[in-house]
């Protein structure tokens, strides 16, 4: 079995143009993420905000030059544009997909409209999460066999989703995101450089005995010519008598 993400072909407006992209439907994502490449060159413009994300199996990713940045998007085969927050990574690195015809096609339920859902090999450079639930939820479903994709109208247009019957092994994808608390993060960091500062200057106590020996030493030592050490003997006390001759 192969399945497929809810990743549709879509078109970004900014500032300085517009540029087309495909966009991942993840309803597992609390957060919307745009590649920082792909804001950049429509020119899109925000506040810097430190972006604190946590994924399967307890992975955390850290940018701290991320921007939180507003732009218009559509669907490739929609109209009408829709305004989108979102914040800006470095390489979203997203896997990429494609729908070929032949698959669209083995499906009679969607043979309406099988030109929509069609395209060749394309990562996604936007993850759009339940922060803009409003342009992920799917509106009306064709659904075919258990073992056909299935389609979902969202307001960005018709996506293909779901499993279709595979001689391939396919490599599975699990995507979800969510913003880490940041107070707990800078909490832990200031426990952290609490103990360091602490730590600083700071030895273990010497028994009486070893500093002693130590006073005698940077007392009574001196560094002869030929670059050796001379020194005095390391009593335990100053009246240590040595004991006569039988």
């Amino acid at each position: 079995m192969r399945a497929y993400l809810k990743i549709v072909p879509v078109e970004l407006y900014g500032p300085e143009g517009s540029m087309k992209v495909h966009a991942l439907l993840d309803e597992g994502s609390t957060v919307t993420l745009i590649d920082e490449q792909v804001a950049n060159r429509i020119g899109a413009k925000g506040r810097r905000e430190t972006l604190r994300v946590s994924s399967v199996g307890g992975n955390e990713i850290t940018d701290e030059k991320s921007r939180v940045i507003r732009v218009k998007i559509k669907g490739l085969f929609s109209r009408n544009l829709k305004l989108m927050t979102a914040q800006t990574i470095r390489n979203l690195k997203l896997a990429p997909q494609r729908v070929e015809r032949a698959t669209v096609a083995a499906c009679s339920h969607l043979t309406d409209i099988a030109e929509n859902l069609i395209y060749d090999a394309a990562a996604p450079c936007i993850l759009i999460g339940q922060d803009n639930w409003g342009l992920i939820v799917s509106r009306q479903i064709k659904s075919g066999r258990a073992n056909q994709p299935a389609a979902s109208l969202t307001q960005l247009g018709w996506v293909l989703h779901g499993c279709c019957s595979s001689l391939s092994r396919p490599i599975n994808t699990v995507h979800h995101l969510r913003p880490s608390d940041a107070s707990d993060i800078e909490l832990n960091d200031i426990v952290k450089r609490h103990f360091e500062i602490e730590s600083l200057g700071v030895a273990p106590n010497r028994a009486t005995i070893q500093k002693r020996a130590l006073v005698l030493l940077d007392s009574n030592s001196v560094r002869l010519p030929s670059g050796q050490f001379e020194t005095c003997l390391l009593w335990k006390s100053d009246n240590e008598t040595m004991p006569e001759r039988s």
